[in-house]
């Protein structure tokens, strides 16, 4: 297994992160794994701007329809928080 060494923490940071890790159960270097793997799975803006440009566009849809669906969204979501807060009452 490869390793990484991160100079110049600054000693605020360092706690931080240790501090982190030990709520999270973890120890330091696990942690800090563990924040590098889920920035990296997330696309970075040039990335997603590379993946849109690649993509077909969409076609047979108004976005008077988008908005509308959108809205359903919403609404549905809205209910849903409702129906899950009466519940817990």
């Amino acid at each position: 297994m490869s390793a990484i060494q991160i100079k110049n923490v600054p000693p605020e940071l360092h706690e931080r992160l240790r501090i982190r890790a030990r709520r999270e159960g973890r120890n330091l270097s696990e942690y800090v794994l563990s924040v590098l793997d889920r920035d990296l799975a997330v696309p970075t803006k040039r990335e997603w701007l590379e993946s849109l440009r690649r993509d077909e566009p969409v076609t047979g849809v108004t976005s008077e329809e988008i908005v509308n669906l959108i809205h359903e969204g919403r609404d549905e979501r809205d209910e849903q928080i409702r129906r899950a807060i009466a519940d817990s009452d």
